[in-house]
Parts: C-alpha cells; sequence; structure tokens
C-alpha cells in the first residue's frame, strides 16, 4: 500500500449524516482496513459517560507491526504516527483523536496498527457524526450475506473439561505454595468459519458482530478488518488504559454474576455479588497491582483508586470495577505507559509477572489476540 503524504494532523468537523454507527461500518465494508470503535453500550439505561463515542475508519495509509516489548518497534510506531500526523513527536498527546493508529496489541505483546486519516466520529450524547476527510462519500448501500444456516453452533477445544479442570488444580497448587494470589487460566474455543476466502466474507463477519453487539453490547465492542485474514469480533466492558496529556486511568474489572429478568432475582444476584468475599478480594488484588503499575510510571503520591468495589449493569451480567488514575511523569509518553503496564492485570493475576509464567506453563498454546488489547493512539492523543 503506498503511503500518502499528510503535511497537517486531521481536523473533525460536523457532518450531516443520517445512518447509525452500524449502519455506517456496513457501507464502507467494501474498503480495506475497515475498524469499528463501537460504544454499543450507549443506549443503555442508566447513560455510561464511557460510552460516549463510536468511530468508524477505513483505507489506512500504512499498516505498522512490531512487538510493544521491542524498544526499538516501540520507536518506529512512534516515528510512524509522528510523520503520519505531521507533527513533531513531542506534541502527539493533545486533544480529541482525529485520526490515528488504529490496531490491537496481542496478550504476547505482537501489534499490529493501521494509520487512518479519515474517520468517522458519532457523539451518542448530541446524537451527532463528526468527520476528518471524505469517507462519508465512499459510502454504498451495503449487501447482506445470506447462508446463516452455514454458521456453526458448535465449538472444540484442546483442553476438554477434564484436562481444563487438571491445569485448574496445578494453578492452585501454585496458590497454596505461595507463587502466587490468583491467576486468570484460559482455554481457546475454535469452530469452522463458512465464508473462507469468499467474497461474503466480510459481510458475514460484520453481520455476525451485529448479532453479538445486540445480544451484549459494551462500552467498549469492536469490530476490525486489518488487512491480515482475519477478522476480529470483540464485546468488551473493560477499559484497560485511557490516556490524555499526562492523565492516566485504567477500570480493572473482577467479580461477575448473571443478570435475569425478574427484578427480584436480578437484584439477588447484584447483592450476592456485592457481598462476596471472594470476589471482593480479588478485585483488591488487583486494584492494587494495577496501582502498582502505573506507580512506575506515574509522579510520586498522584497515584489514586478514585473509586473502589462499584457494581456495574450490563445486558447479561454484573460486574465489579474499580478506577485507578495518576499523572505520568514527563518522560514517559503515551506508548511506554502502555508497554509498561501491559498487559491488564485482571486478565492475569497476581502478581503478574509469577501469573504470567503460570499461564504460559498451563495453557497449551498461545493467546494471541485474546485478552490482548484493542484500541486507538490518536494523532493528537
Amino acid at each position: 500500500m503506498t503511503r500518502r503524504p499528510v503535511e497537517t494532523a486531521p481536523e473533525l468537523r460536523p457532518c450531516d449524516l443520517a445512518l447509525t454507527p452500524i449502519e455506517v461500518a456496513r457501507g464502507l465494508s467494501h474498503l480495506p482496513g475497515l475498524v469499528f470503535l463501537d460504544s454499543s453500550a450507549a443506549d443503555s439505561e442508566p447513560y455510561r459517560a464511557d460510552a460516549r463515542f463510536s468511530l468508524v475508519a477505513a483505507a489506512p495509509s500504512e499498516f505498522v507491526e512490531g512487538n510493544l516489548f521491542s524498544a526499538a518497534d516501540r520507536d518506529h510506531l512512534r516515528h510512524s504516527l509522528a510523520k503520519a500526523a505531521g507533527r513533531p513527536e513531542s506534541e502527539l498527546d493533545r486533544g480529541f483523536p482525529a485520526g490515528g493508529a488504529i490496531g490491537w496489541v496481542e496478550y504476547e505483546g505482537r501489534f499490529r496498527f493501521g494509520l487512518y486519516h479519515d474517520v468517522l466520529i458519532f457523539d451518542h450524547r448530541q446524537e451527532r457524526w463528526h468527520e476528518s476527510g471524505a469517507l462519508r462519500h465512499r459510502w454504498r448501500e451495503p449487501r447482506l450475506a445470506s447462508d446463516w444456516d452455514k454458521v456453526p453452533r458448535s465449538f472444540a477445544s484442546r483442553l476438554d473439561q477434564e484436562a481444563f479442570c487438571e491445569i485448574v488444580q496445578r494453578a492452585q497448587a501454585y496458590i497454596a505454595a505461595g507463587d502466587i494470589y490468583q491467576v486468570n487460566l484460559s482455554r481457546r474455543l475454535t469452530t469452522d468459519w463458512p465464508f473462507p476466502g469468499d467474497s461474503r466474507e466480510t459481510i458475514a463477519a460484520l453481520e455476525l458482530y451485529d448479532r453479538l453487539r445486540d445480544a451484549s453490547p459494551a462500552p467498549y465492542a469492536a469490530y476490525l478488518d486489518l488487512a491480515d485474514q482475519r477478522q476480529v469480533l470483540s464485546s468488551s466492558p473493560e477499559l484497560f488504559l485511557e490516556m490524555s496529556g499526562n492523565a492516566i486511568r485504567t477500570r480493572p474489572i473482577k467479580g461477575t454474576r448473571p443478570r435475569f429478568r425478574d427484578s427480584s432475582q436480578d437484584e439477588k444476584s447484584a447483592y450476592d455479588l456485592l457481598t462476596s468475599p471472594k470476589e471482593i478480594a480479588e478485585l483488591i488484588m488487583i486494584t492494587d497491582l494495577e496501582r502498582n503499575d502505573l506507580g512506575q510510571i506515574c509522579e510520586y503520591g498522584s497515584v489514586q483508586a478514585t473509586d473502589l468495589l462499584k457494581l456495574e449493569r450490563y445486558a447479561q451480567v454484573f460486574h465489579l470495577v474499580s478506577t485507578v488514575e495518576g499523572q505520568l511523569r514527563s518522560e514517559v509518553d503515551h506508548l511506554e505507559a502502555l508497554a509498561a503496564c501491559f498487559p491488564g492485570g485482571s486478565i492475569t493475576g497476581a502478581p503478574k509477572r509469577r501469573s504470567r509464567e503460570i499461564i504460559a506453563e498451563l495453557e497449551p498454546e498461545p493467546r494471541g489476540l485474546y485478552t490482548g488489547a484493542i484500541g486507538i493512539l490518536g494523532f493528537n492523543g
């Protein structure tokens, strides 16, 4: 893909567009590199401040790959971002992102970002679109995929239930021995995708994502197709890191209970979560871990747990959430902060380093994008 020279960072301007964010994403699905950072929980009750904006972008000028834990690769991404923004690296952390590097970091540190200058941003509070570039003029009436009867209903794993219980027992032995306090174990489920290499692949993946966002809306949902032969569908309630200027915050989640249609049953489930010694202890451990992570990169005394053990309601579940905030030291930019804190404590365990070693020992295959991070490094912060 050829690079497009950019002399100045893009600026947002209001635009008239009588379409929903998912409709915009569908109509741009013919373009390469479609990304949709989707605050699909924006219409939930009560209003969620963390679900205010949704972003759609496509046709990046280039893709940048590397490993977050490599200083040379971080420098390459930082240089690419500054060059695309048309401003010095020291001036990247300013204002609302009117474009930037959008993509992911896998659990093991591999990253892939597209550099996007043309974006459409929907403000759910004001119900208004803003744009940089001219993406809306490339919108087309979307086609719909057929053959939904082909979509698989069964999944397989290299770990059956007995094998998974065995690695849980081994993790419990590490806890009993004092190696760790907690660890987040996972197992991969796979299925056959009915449209491999098919022209309907992107359309079908977007339709599947639309079903996911309807069933389980989340403030940090996302659909990404970064031209690497996979589409990523995510419905995440958790904010790993948010940074603007030298302000940084994280909102770890621990503790889950199901939602119920019956209001009395629903409230009983919420009360059970709020009063669970196990869930409370887990979140306090991870909150302390995140305070320590931020403490390594923030001004002394600036790190605070501003919200502790807050109950949050989602479409399918209740969660317990804490908020930890701080002020980055002047020599720490956003990429260095991301590398220092990655991956999040809620999906590893405590202590983080030993938990990651145990995860690598017990889980039979790399996690890849699962429990990594999706997001944007804005041209201006």
